[in-house]
């Protein structure tokens, strides 16, 4: 991933379980609304707050898919490199040690409201810049010590969750219109979610 100290970096991670349309709009919008040179997806491998998903290989090669298209978005395998729970202070510290510039970390406003339960998170806001998005039901929260530290980005408010998408496969619904057609295809090819 070539970069130099005066990149800005987006760092957006997630399940992907599945990678939806939701995901690249936010990511596009937060690229140039922050004006960021790049985005790294990291499809997350052991999450602390999660416990039932997809493999690690299956969602990495969504994630890639649901990408491939944009020059500014590149997924990076750096959570599957870390032994045990990976937590976000632990994988934007790897990130660090071979990316160079500024890293901007995007959180939805969900996470944004948990950030006092995540590992060091006081040391996470020194690491790197937080952008939180909104998301519906999720109110960002003018109060708490880190506050005053995050960017709030205008992006959106899309109603479209990987939970949805999943259920929707498998009531037979359609899901075409949100996901990448590439997602969609392989899905479908490897009969996933049912």
């Amino acid at each position: 991933m070539k970069s130099n100290k005066n990149s800005r970096i987006g760092i957006f991670g997630g399940l992907f379980d599945p990678p939806h349309i939701a995901h690249c709009i936010i990511a596009q919008w937060v690229l140039e609304e922050c004006n960021l040179n790049k985005i790294i997806f990291v499809p997350a491998a052991n999450p602390p707050h999660k416990s039932k998903y997809s493999s690690y290989y299956i969602r990495y090669e969504l994630t890639a898919l649901a990408i491939r298209d944009n020059g500014k978005f590149v997924i990076s395998d750096i959570e599957k490199k870390i032994r045990g729970k990976t937590y976000t202070i632990d994988v934007i510290k790897k990130l660090k040690q071979n990316v160079h510039g500024s890293l901007y970390l995007i959180i939805g406003s969900d996470q944004w409201q948990e950030i006092e339960t995540w590992k060091r998170p006081a040391e996470l806001l020194h690491e790197c810049k937080i952008i939180v998005v909104p998301r519906p039901w999720y109110p960002i929260k003018k109060t708490g010590r880190f506050y005053k530290k995050i960017l709030i980005s205008r992006t959106p408010l899309i109603d479209i969750s990987s939970t949805v998408i999943r259920k929707r496969i498998q009531k037979n619904c359609d899901i075409t219109y949100l996901v990448p057609q590439q997602v969609l295809t392989y899905i479908r090819t490897k009969h996933l979610y049912r």
